[in-house]
């Protein structure tokens, strides 16, 4: 018999947890679902055990969605999270990318969305995820940064930075028009199966990579940025052929760059991700309601 997925629900509203939790057992029995109606109780809930899926709301008293996320990130960071709201904006978007969210979605949902968003959300927690790429504010500052002055070098429309699962980390530039994740899960599919081959191959290190696509709307550039991370680059076509040594040498320049930044990057550790202060804060909490004589 198949080990049942452990999830996670996080809500302050009761009937909302009610329902979400009655939704996703409809129809299935490969669910064991936990709940928690605050975030320092779904906090510590994460700590005693481990969970597959995290279904978080943003808006919540005390530690809110975000902040759940980010104690996940610190103790279990192969977890993957759905964050739920009614109150989306770019910064929590860009905040939602930062913590490698799975799934952003808006309230309110339809149930047999949010039934395909979890069933997806699970599928793909089998994929090994020993390199999760979790980025303190300074360091998605500054690798964000680096994306403008490439794009502003070169011209591009828009530049994505992504890993090889298809989770979009950060982008630059203009992308209406344009669907964002399937293009970055086909590059991405690419990607793995390059790696994939250099480690039949038994090369030494990260290979580097480089792919361009020349289409009647759009040239396409991508490379990879050591083995878990690319560079997507395009230009929309207006009547003039890019110059591909050019493109491909600040490319280049910039990707010594990022690898140096996220060399430095720790990997979904609590002080780094969390930060002092919250980390502190949050232990404070945990200790007052489990009653912690220390």
């Amino acid at each position: 018999m198949a080990e049942k997925a452990r999830l996670l629900i996080v809500d302050d509203e009761e009937s909302i947890v009610s329902l979400l939790k009655a939704t996703l057992l409809t129809g299935t029995e490969n669910y064991e679902i936990e709940t928690a109606q605050s975030g320092e109780e779904a906090v510590i809930k994460i700590a005693q055990q481990p969970f597959d899926l995290i279904i978080a709301d943003l808006k919540m008293p005390g530690i809110d969605g975000l902040e759940v996320i980010k104690a996940a990130r610190a103790m279990s960071p192969r977890t993957r999270v759905i964050l739920m709201t009614a109150y989306g904006s770019t910064a929590v978007e860009a905040e939602a990318r930062r913590l490698q969210v799975y799934k952003y979605v808006t309230k309110p949902f339809l149930a047999e969305e949010m039934r395909q968003v979890v069933q997806q959300a699970l599928e793909s927690v089998a994929i090994s995820q020993k390199d999760l790429l979790v980025l303190s504010d300074e360091r998605f500052e500054t690798i964000t940064r680096r994306l403008s002055e490439l794009r502003s070098e070169i011209g591009a429309q828009c530049i994505i930075l992504a890993d090889i699962m298809g989770q979009l980390i950060t982008q630059v530039g203009v992308s209406e028009g344009l669907d964002i994740t399937s293009l970055i899960s086909l590059i991405g599919g690419g990607f793995a199966t390059a790696f994939e081959m250099a480690r039949h191959l038994r090369d030494k290190g990260p290979a580097f990579n480089l792919n361009y696509h020349e289409g009647t709307r759009y040239d396409v550039y991508s490379a990879n940025v050591g083995d878990n991370l690319f560079l997507t680059i395009i230009f929309e076509k207006k009547g003039r052929p890019t110059r591909v040594g050019m493109i491909w040498l600040y490319t280049r320049r910039a990707i010594e760059d990022l690898l140096e930044i996220t060399a430095e990057t720790e990997r979904a550790e609590a002080g780094s991700v969390l930060g002092t202060g919250f980390a502190e804060a949050l232990g404070k909490k945990m200790d007052n309601l489990l009653g912690s004589d220390t």
